[in-house]
């Protein structure tokens, strides 16, 4: 539904009169005084402020010298140090050589501040007055002088070199620093309080502003601005810091030289300056902060923030949200505010927000149309009739986010609710359009390209190609609540999300950054870059600076440390909390300045003005407290031996935020060596150091792109003289010595007891002799026994299988003749003799190779042979006896099947097994089987026969597991011995009256 309509005219009119009260601005200084009434000062009359060489501030007061170092006042008097008179007035001496001087009041005492110490200096005294022509010269202490009131009274001044001006009312003289005169000019004056030196030259300024000065012996002339002189006024000159300072009413100004004239620089309307009873001014231009020294209020330290905060009312606070650049200098926000750096200074008429979500989202399209988000509505306030009228955009959700792409097109998401999920439109040319809908919000829409838009939604990121509408998950991304998305200069995309920190997404992936020291940057609400390459980032707890090229370059590496510079409410913001969540929650004006929402205000501020002061590279061990006694270190560190608790104190100059301090600190050679950060204190401690010598190593940032800054210190712990070296080694030869001792006394005890184990072993020998004399004669005899065994084998073989094998060819003979064949009687009688004389053969032949495998011992044939003929040999051995018992043999062995197993062996232990089998089988058959598994060889043979009991068959197994606890008997036990030697397995499985089946178990190749 498209409306148009007038701004009413008493919400213009209320407008103006907000206007009329107009935003003001945070002054553009901050001061704070230090006294003895809050115990930051030892006594509240400053007389002097200096800058040392190594950085410290150093101030003079009437009870001890202060040391500041930006966040301790150190106090040196009668309570610290051994000073009996602590009343100081005036520092002199050169600070490049780190010499400065105080002379208490009577000058009873010299205290010399070197290295950031002071000592008091004995057998020395420094004179302040120079008689010269008959004249006392009084030494210059500087502005108002301690010296002398008397403006009349004749001075000198003292160069960094040496040499030396004389001034009176009547001349000026330049001396070299053996007071050799170098030149003489007669100037009249009638105040001596008016000369001053800068760089050198000196100076004289008149009344109304104009000044003359001295060089190579001519006067020259010039002339400040008259109206710095119309007020009344006075200088300040600090002739140590070698600074001099105009001070006209309220107004301080520095004297400088610019093109060889003197030019006063403002540097502060202070209001408070003219009734402070100043009478000292240090100004340290490297961290712009001012010193104001007075002799009865203490110290002001005013700072000079770069950023400022402006809101509508500075009684109230005013809390802001997004905003868009309105003009080249000022921004308007969600309610029509158009603020620059200064105030309010105008107002559009736009509808007036209830509740702070409706202030998140606004955009400007292509015609300079204004987009706000109010309740169900997007309002698109139109340009041309000066933002007096809109165009309506009604929704039935909540619209949250507002994005115009490069095509002019207006992309706004609604926030999801109980009864619908988010839903993204887009607007083009008055037309709603429905895109997507999500289950999480959307808090940012940015565009990467002319097809591309990153969503960041409350669940993680997703990427939208328009074309297409395809929505792609970011993987890694789930569960993080993404709040901004910034595309910098690279095109490189960068996530700030809540609780996480902020990431760059490259190359499909998170890459996260190390943490900042409080974890303040975890809530990170955008980013914002500047042309200097470095990003500002606002988070809940201040504003930070960090180096585009560091993150890039720990991204690539991932190593090092990354400098965060932390701004705060002492920087000029009105609260440390910057409002994020909000789109856009950043923006960058045409007049390079960067502005963000604020819970109080919205904070300006011009990043290539901002100075950021980092950290020193100045580390120092400022004391050492060994078990309650304190002392100044050296460069290197002495310890006492056996110390209960030692405790480092760091002294490091810093004026700026102190949460930018970042110092660490290890101490080597220790258990559990490791980098541990020094709290506010500044120190570190640690208990019971053995002897030796460490290196106490201190780092710390100090930074953008330059990574640790180390200072090492050698700490000595010295040892006793039973820890030394020398000692140790005298124990060592001690103990060496010791040990010889022992084993040569053990060596003679070990000699003796030799020589009567040699005459034991002597008398052994000769029996052991004796012993192995029998022993050879019973192995001859054995190998007699086994010769004659190898005899008789041979006789069986000729005397006795010869006859045999004889016997049994005439048998056969005899059986094929004609009349035996007729004579049935006679015939069985005679294949009786002819079965029982082969079987006589047989048992001589397997005797013989009996005999043989235990001579030979071989477990393999080399070459193969059929198993299938092997047992068809023994089958026709017993085929007729096992036939007149009406038994039937079987052999269903492979023919296939060839193996190396020992022939002998195993043609034995067939022969065997078939004739138990044929003599405890009758009425019935046996079969012979084998299976061949991974090189083995089961060798079955399975009858209907008798059996065994079980008592039998575990006799014969127990006999093949201990062969030699058994008394010898033929078959099976002859069988088992053969397997053993074979090394092969047998299992027998029988039962009475119903058969046996015996398994051999060989290796078969």
């Amino acid at each position: 539904m498209l409306k148009k309509r007038l701004f009413s005219s008493l919400n213009y009119y209320c407008l103006l009169l907000l206007i009329a009260t107009s935003g003001i601005c945070q002054e553009n200084y901050k001061a704070r005084w230090y006294t003895a009434d809050n115990n930051e000062l030892p006594q509240s009359s400053v007389k002097a402020i200096v800058q040392s060489k190594h950085n410290f501030i150093w101030m003079t007061t009437e009870n001890g010298l202060v040391r500041y170092d930006g966040n301790i006042f150190y106090v040196f008097n009668s309570n610290t140090t051994s000073l009996k008179q602590c009343r100081f007035t005036a520092i002199s001496g050169n600070i490049q050589k780190d010499s400065l001087y105080c002379y208490n009041e009577g000058k009873t005492e010299l205290v010399l501040i070197n290295n950031r110490k002071v000592q008091i200096i004995k057998n020395k005294r420094i004179e302040f007055n120079i008689t010269r022509n008959g004249k006392r010269f009084f030494y210059h202490d500087g502005l108002p002088s301690i010296n002398t009131v008397n403006p009349h009274e004749p001075y000198y001044i003292t160069l960094p070199n040496g040499n030396m001006y004389f001034m009176d009312n009547e001349k000026v003289e330049f001396c070299n620093a053996k007071m050799k005169s170098i030149y003489k000019i007669t100037y009249k004056n009638n105040n001596i309080f008016n000369f001053f030196v800068i760089d050198g030259i000196l100076y004289y300024l008149k009344d109304n502003g104009d000044y003359d000065y001295f060089s190579n012996g001519v006067k020259y002339s010039g002339k400040l601005d008259p109206s710095l002189f119309k007020t009344k006024h006075k200088l300040i000159w600090n002739i140590t810091a070698n600074q001099i300072f105009l001070c006209s009413k309220n107004k301080i100004q520095l004297l400088t030289l610019k093109n060889n004239r003197l030019e006063a620089l403002p540097i502060v309307d202070f209001s408070e300056f003219s009734k402070s009873n100043i009478v000292s001014i240090y100004y340290d231009q490297k961290s712009r902060k001012l010193y104001l020294g007075s002799a009865t209020n203490g110290l002001c330290i005013i700072s000079f923030p770069a950023f400022k905060a402006v809101k509508r009312d500075s009684h109230s606070t005013d809390v802001f949200y997004a905003a868009l650049p309105f003009t080249d200098n000022s921004i308007v926000d969600v309610e029509g505010l158009i603020i620059n750096n200064k105030k309010v200074v105008d107002s559009l008429p736009f509808e007036q927000s209830t509740f702070y979500t409706e202030r998140l989202s606004m955009t400007k399209d292509n015609d300079e149309n204004i987009w706000i988000v109010l309740k169900f509505n997007v309002y698109c306030y139109l340009k041309k009739t000066g933002y007096k009228k809109y165009v309506l955009y009604p929704f039935k959700q909540v619209p949250k986010t507002l994005f115009k792409d490069q095509n002019n097109t207006i992309w706004v998401s609604l926030n999801k609710d109980e009864f619908h999920k988010c839903n993204i439109y887009a607007i083009k040319n008055g037309k709603i359009t429905h895109f997507r809908t999500m289950d999480s919000n959307i808090n940012c829409i940015k565009q990467y390209d002319s097809n591309t838009l990153y969503l960041g939604t409350e669940n993680g990121l997703y990427k939208y190609e328009i074309k297409s509408g395809r929505l792609l998950f970011v993987k890694n991304s789930k569960k993080t609540n993404v709040r901004s998305i910034f595309i910098d200069s690279d095109k490189k995309i960068w996530l700030t999300t809540y609780e996480k920190g902020f990431f760059l997404y490259s190359n499909n992936v998170l890459n996260s950054f190390p943490k900042d020291e409080d974890n303040y940057l975890n809530s990170s609400h955008c980013i914002v870059e500047d042309k200097n390459g470095f990003f500002w980032i606002p988070t809940n707890k201040g504003l930070f600076q960090v180096s585009r090229s560091e993150l890039l370059q720990y991204n690539k590496s991932k190593k090092g440390p990354v400098y965060y510079h932390k701004y705060n409410k002492d920087d000029g913001f009105l609260t440390n909390e910057f409002n994020g969540g909000c789109d856009p929650c950043g923006n960058f004006l045409q007049n390079d300045e960067i502005v963000f929402p604020s819970m109080n205000g919205f904070v300006f501020f011009n990043p290539y003005k901002v100075s950021p002061l980092l950290p020193s590279k100045d580390i120092f061990i400022d004391k050492v407290i060994v078990d309650q006694k304190s002392y100044s270190p050296k460069n290197t560190i002495t310890l006492e031996n056996n110390f209960q608790r030692v405790r480092f104190l760091i002294a490091y100059p810093y004026y700026g935020n102190p949460e930018n301090i970042n110092i660490e600190a290890k101490l080597d050679k220790t258990t559990n060596s490791r980098w541990e950060k020094l709290g506010t204190d500044k120190s570190i401690s640690f208990t019971t150091l053995p002897p030796g010598d460490y290196t106490l190593t201190l780092r710390t940032m100090s930074g953008f792109n330059e990574g640790y800054t180390f200072k090492k210190f050698a700490v000595i712990v010295p040892a006793k003289f039973y820890q030394t070296l020398w000692f140790s080694i005298f124990c060592y030869f001690l103990v060496l010595g010791l040990i010889m001792l022992i084993w040569y006394a053990r060596l003679h005890y070990v000699k003796l007891k030799n020589k009567k184990l040699k005459d034991i072993i002597a008398e052994k020998t000769k029996k052991l002799a004796k012993t192995v004399h029998k022993l050879e004669k019973t192995q001859n005899n054995l190998k007699q026994e086994i010769k004659q065994q190898e005899t008789l084998v041979k006789s069986m073989s000729h005397d006795i299988k010869s006859p045999l094998k004889f016997l049994n060819t005439s048998i056969n003979h005899i059986f094929d003749n004609e009349n035996i064949q007729d004579d049935q009687k006679l015939k069985r009688q005679i294949e009786n003799i002819q079965l029982s004389s082969f079987q006589l053969y047989e048992y001589v032949e397997n005797l013989i190779k009996y005999s043989t495998i235990f001579i030979e011992g071989k477990k393999l044939e080399e070459k193969s042979y059929s198993l299938y003929e092997l047992i068809e040999e023994k089958i026709q051995i017993f085929e007729k006896i096992a036939a007149t018992e009406n038994t039937v043999i079987y052999n269903e062995i492979n023919p296939d099947i060839f193996i190396r197993t020992n022939k002998k062996a195993l043609s034995i232990i067939v022969h065997n097994l078939l004739d138990n089998a044929v003599k405890n089988t009758k009425d019935g058959q046996i079969e012979l089987q084998c299976i061949t598994k991974d090189n083995l060889l089961a060798f079955i043979i399975v009858d209907n026969g008798k059996g065994m009991p079980q008592e039998q068959i575990d006799y014969y197994l127990d006999f093949y597991k201990n062969p030699i606890a058994k008394n010898y008997h033929l078959g099976l036990h002859m069988i088992i011995e053969l397997l053993l030697i074979i090394k092969g397995e047998i299992n027998i499985v029988s039962r009475v009256n119903e058969g046996t089946t015996i398994e051999i178990i060989v290796e078969y190749n």
